[in-house]
């Protein structure tokens, strides 16, 4: 039988932190002022810990919340320090406890990860030596002052192949390289034109492996024809249209049979609309309405279908459903 004891340093901990006042007490005591002058009230604590299972033994924690005399709010996050040596992947592990942090905050709200809140933490320490442990992630990573200039913020690079919609030679100065980018850049074109392939076909040599995967990149994404891929391999590579659509057979077989099935799956819902609408007109007109319209109804696009769906809750007459076709009125 596994021993259920709890932890006494946690018990302890969580005892200190429990009543408001105490909290607050350590909390303004233990931050920097920064934080405290802006404090509007007395922290409040949040449910949930965000310590990984392994080390439920070795570290307890809670979080609390507060208002700020700005009107915003701010998280600090509590963490008590069970082992008796100072954990040098402390700061690696207050990261972690920050991220799970705001993504709880953020739920399924995408507009509240630009606004998140600031969280500060306060790590409590008893163990038998003195902590000597950086307390800035910054301070951990071995790297010259201009690399560390690139990470004290948290920023990061963007390169934007939708930005700005750059020139073909702007991608890169690397042909593989310039016609992949492209080709990625080019995925939500409305049309792909033949002119842009055999522009990317330049830049690829005939038997490079990267040739063939830009190829059946363009065929799964781009809605364009076999007819109109011949016709820019043509500009670009003669010699090659045969060999390369010949290549790409199994891609172009592919792509069609996924038409097929969302064709297949679009007539039913299509005429799923047209059996509901059929129904509707039976319960409000009567069964000769339903034959009068029915294979109108049935012959109709999902746009028709949907518009005369929405008549027919305030239609008084069977006309009043057609309003705006007048082959049944």
């Amino acid at each position: 039988m596994g021993n259920t004891l709890p932890n006494p340093h946690d018990t302890l901990f969580k005892a200190l932190l429990e009543d408001p006042e105490r909290a607050s007490a350590l909390l303004r005591e233990s931050l920097p002022k920064a934080l405290t002058d802006k404090m509007a009230d007395d922290p409040r604590p949040v449910d949930g810990s965000f310590i990984d299972e392994n080390l439920r033994g070795t570290h307890s924690d809670r979080l609390f919340q507060v208002a700020l005399r700005d009107g915003r709010s701010a998280f600090i996050y509590t963490l008590i320090e069970h082992k008796s040596w100072p954990d040098m992947g402390a700061p690696l592990q207050l990261m972690g406890y920050r991220h799970r942090i705001w993504t709880r905050y953020a739920q399924d709200k995408p507009e509240q990860l630009r606004k998140l809140p600031p969280i500060i933490t306060l790590l409590v320490y008893h163990g038998r030596t003195p902590w000597n442990v950086p307390t800035r992630l910054i301070d951990c990573i071995d790297a010259d002052e201009d690399l560390l200039e690139l990470q004290r913020d948290g920023g990061y690079a963007v390169k934007d192949l939708n930005g700005n919609t750059p020139a073909y030679e702007d991608f890169s100065d690397h042909p593989l390289l310039r016609a992949g980018l492209a080709a990625l850049a080019w995925a939500f074109v409305k049309q792909f034109h033949p002119e842009q392939l055999a522009r990317l076909l330049r830049d690829l040599p005939d038997e490079h492996p990267l040739t063939r995967q830009i190829l059946i990149y363009i065929v799964r994404v781009h809605t364009m024809t076999e007819d109109e891929f011949r016709q820019g391999v043509a500009m670009a590579k003669p010699h090659l249209v045969e060999a390369l659509t010949m290549s790409l057979a199994q891609e172009w077989m592919d792509r069609g049979e996924a038409k097929g099935l969302q064709k297949g799956i679009q007539q039913g819902l299509q005429q799923g609309e047209a059996q509901t609408l059929l129904r509707q007109i039976e319960r409000k007109f009567g069964p000769q309405a339903r034959m009068h319209c029915q294979q109108h109804v049935q012959q109709a696009d999902e746009a028709q279908l949907l518009q005369w769906i929405d008549n027919i809750l305030t239609a008084e007459h069977l006309e009043d459903i057609f309003q705006d076709d007048s082959s049944l009125q």
